[in-house]
């Protein structure tokens, strides 16, 4: 029988992607977004992450939750996250639907920032034998944080190192989360899966890495971290556009490495080296 799957966030840097790959599986495909998609074959049904009773389309055998609104950071931002997915996960249950939820390696009990806190505590509410979490690490690809970083490196001076650069991350592929994503979906497959380099690298080796990809060299500077939060915060309130903002950083403060092999072997994939990640992106159209 034909899959037919709604899927949140789906006009973002993953969720077009996903929509892409269930397509072309043969799979029928629902973005719920506040504006039509523009991928050709996508359905669409309007969807805000405040809908107080989001109703799915009739038929639907899965939900992807890969929306998070982002915004202004505090409990206000973290209940509206918190509150759509379980209203979401709700919809799915009585839809007998396979819940799965895009969480991230920033989501854990110490995480400083309001998005590794919300998507922490949306984790703690899912049940794992009927819903599944997926934790990508820092996707590397020609979108989101890892396209705004390299955009960075090629404007900026300086890279700027906070919190010593020893933090962990497991860089992943984009088609490794959306193949990934493709067989919990297909296996209606229940649980939590980490989605990362099996050995972590240091945020500084990184750095190094996107550095060699774009045949850019900059100094890294130290710069302290804290400090650098409240300066950032100080500015946001100004209402000034910055090229960081203070969630991101919070983000890299408390990074820890997860197991990612035993996922990656209960969906029988093979996981990417270091150097078959796409860490060359096309310059950028100002250059």
């Amino acid at each position: 029988m034909k899959r037919s799957v709604a899927i949140t966030g789906a006009g973002g840097f993953l969720g077009t992607e996903l929509c892409r790959q269930l397509l072309a599986v043969g799979m029928k495909v629902h973005a719920l977004s506040r504006r039509p998609p523009t991928l050709p074959g996508v359905e669409w049904q309007a969807y805000d992450l405040a809908d107080p009773a989001p109703v799915l389309p009739a038929g639907v055998d899965a939900v992807v939750h890969a929306a998070f609104a982002m915004g202004p950071t505090g409990p206000g931002l973290e209940a509206l996250n918190e509150t759509a997915a379980h209203r979401l996960q709700s919809a799915a249950r009585e839809r007998g639907a396979h819940f799965i939820f895009i969480s991230s390696m920033s989501a854990h009990a110490a995480a400083a920032s309001s998005y590794g806190r919300a998507k922490w505590r949306i984790e703690q509410t899912l049940d794992p034998d009927l819903d599944t979490i997926v934790r990508p690490g820092l996707i590397v690809g020609s979108g989101g944080v890892y396209a705004r970083m390299m955009a960075s490196l090629r404007r900026a001076p300086f890279l700027p190192l906070f919190y010593g650069g020893t933090q962990p991350v497991q860089p992943v592929g984009l088609d490794e989360v959306t193949n990934a994503l493709r067989l919990i979906v297909a296996g209606r497959l229940p649980g939590t899966y980490n989605l990362g380099s099996p050995e972590p690298i240091t945020m500084r080796e990184f750095y190094r890495r996107m550095m060699l990809a774009s045949g850019t060299r900059r100094p890294v500077v130290p710069l302290p971290g804290n400090l650098t939060v409240w300066l950032l915060r100080a500015g946001e309130s100004l209402g000034l556009r910055l090229p960081l903002t203070a969630e991101n950083l919070l983000g890299q403060k408390y990074l820890r490495s997860f197991e990612t092999s035993d996922s990656q072997a209960r969906l029988g994939l093979a996981p990417q080296t270091l150097d078959q990640l796409p860490w060359i992106l096309p310059p950028s159209p100002n250059q």
